[in-house]
């Protein structure tokens, strides 16, 4: 009796290790189905670009106010002097306040050397660094000319942007993404197949500003005086997008 007990409670956990076993063996089954099916969803890409071209609203230049004298209070105060003609003169022109900005000021001696080695201090040098922005695009040949007038030759380079590109990158991006669409319509429509909802998007933009133009290089507009031929050009501003289109 002991002896069929003990064969009946064996057959009874064969039969219970083969149930799991299968049970087991259909989970992993539909886990690894499922996730075979969600790897193949389909989905096309398309990429576009769109680029907005406008004109310069804003010219941004650099220059230096140099002062040299054996004081070095001297030094400064005609610095001073300089700095009120200049200013006065830019704003005469039409050049704000808040948009010119000392970007650079040192004072440092000057030494002679061919009497001693450690030296000696024979006068001062200053420099004071300015920038500023012009908004009044067609008046930077005469400021240029001015400026010159009045002494400044440490004028560096004239940089002309738009002051906000960011407008004009929504327009571009509005831009590619419609010629995304139009790529994809026209791509599922040759191949058979129907657009459904964009699943994903990615986006790469640049901007392409005009060349920087030298003043010292630049020879004066011919008939007129004290100016420089400057040009603002034009600039680029280019979106990239990519949409992910899913396939119905």
């Amino acid at each position: 009796m002991k002896e069929q007990i003990k064969n009946l409670l064996g057959l009874l956990a064969a039969v219970l290790a083969i149930v799991l076993i299968i049970f087991l063996g259909v989970e992993i089954s539909n886990r690894v189905r499922g996730s075979y099916d969600l790897s193949k969803t389909r989905s096309i890409n398309m990429s576009a670009d769109g680029k907005v071209t406008a004109k310069p609203d804003i010219a941004t230049l650099n220059f230096s106010v140099v002062t040299q004298g054996r004081d070095s209070t001297r030094v400064q105060t005609d610095n001073d002097a300089k700095m009120t003609d200049v200013m006065n003169y830019l704003k005469s022109n039409g050049v704000a306040e808040d948009d010119t900005e000392t970007s650079g000021y040192s004072l440092y001696p000057q030494y002679d050397y061919s009497n001693n080695s450690q030296g000696t201090i024979t006068g001062y040098n200053l420099t004071q660094n300015v920038t500023i922005k012009v908004r009044k695009l067609e008046t930077v040949p005469t400021i240029l000319g001015g400026l010159t007038a009045k002494g400044i030759n440490q004028i560096g380079n004239v940089s002309y942007t738009i002051e906000d590109p960011d407008k004009l990158k929504v327009e571009a991006r509005d831009q590619a993404i419609d010629k995304a669409k139009q790529k994809a319509q026209e791509l599922a429509d040759r191949i058979g197949v129907k657009l459904g909802k964009v699943i994903n998007f990615t986006e790469g933009s640049g901007y392409f500003p005009p060349m920087f133009y030298d003043r010292q290089s630049s020879p004066p507009l011919p008939g007129v005086p004290n100016s420089s031929p400057v040009q603002p050009g034009t600039e680029d501003v280019v979106v990239n997008v990519t949409l992910t289109f899913e396939l119905r």
